[in-house]
């Protein structure tokens, strides 16, 4: 068998399922569309995959909008993440409710990727509805490119129902890859999903992975059905 040398590096989400369907997990330099509804759970699968990696030594930095760092880390709590008990440099919050949201985001994006951290953007729907569309373009970009540069895993969570088509369409052309959760009201209650819609450098299973949510954050079923 040909080994390729310069094949993407894969970083595991810790979600073994989830890492399977993806061929062994996220691509390295990498930024990740996460869509979903109001309640679906983008944002805790999210929120999910930078705890365990802080917990694991690494770094990341949660940029909050509408809401504030105090109430995100009481969210966390919900699910046993205390972000309190993490070292210093492993998890930072920056609050970017403001007006001069994008100038605070050009500049952080370049120093905290450069500081080896993951990021996180909550929310990028929020941003759009507040921050002129070509503008939010510009710093997608950077993110992408210092993504490149400095490599790591970085979200952007969008909901989805909030903007226009055109809109929606652009942000998962520009993203690395887009993963989308789903949920359904059912007879039996409440049928979740997650959706690989794309994944650039790696080779991914059109599955549809069943989950709950837990408290202990997102839990995946063992059987999956054909996307």
């Amino acid at each position: 068998m040909i080994k390729l040398e310069n094949a993407m590096k894969l970083i595991k989400t810790r979600i073994q399922l989830l890492d399977e369907t993806l061929g062994g997990g996220l691509p390295d330099k990498s930024v990740i569309l996460m869509l979903g509804e109001p309640g679906s759970g983008n944002d805790i699968l999210t929120q999910q995959i930078m705890y365990q990696h802080a917990l694991k030594e690494g770094k990341v930095a949660y940029f909050t909008t509408f809401r504030p760092p105090e109430i995100t880390t009481e969210d966390f709590k919900t699910f046993g993440w205390d972000v309190s008990r993490l070292k210093a440099d492993h998890w930072t919050f920056i609050d970017i409710h403001t007006s001069k949201a994008l100038q605070i985001l050009q500049k952080e994006i370049s120093m905290r990727i450069g500081q080896g951290c993951w990021t996180v953007i909550d929310s990028l729907s929020y941003i759009l509805l507040t921050q002129k569309h070509n503008l939010v373009l510009n710093m997608v970009e950077s993110l992408l490119d210092n993504a490149r540069k400095h490599g790591g895993i970085h979200f952007l969570l969008l909901t989805q129902g909030m903007h226009d088509p055109q809109t929606e369409i652009t942000m998962q052309h520009l993203a690395d890859g887009v993963i989308e959760l789903i949920a359904q009201k059912t007879a039996r209650g409440t049928s979740r999903r997650i959706r690989i819609k794309n994944m650039r450098k790696t080779v991914y299973a059109q599955k549809l992975i069943p989950f709950n949510i837990t408290k202990n954050g997102i839990v995946v079923e063992t059987a999956v059905r054909i996307a």
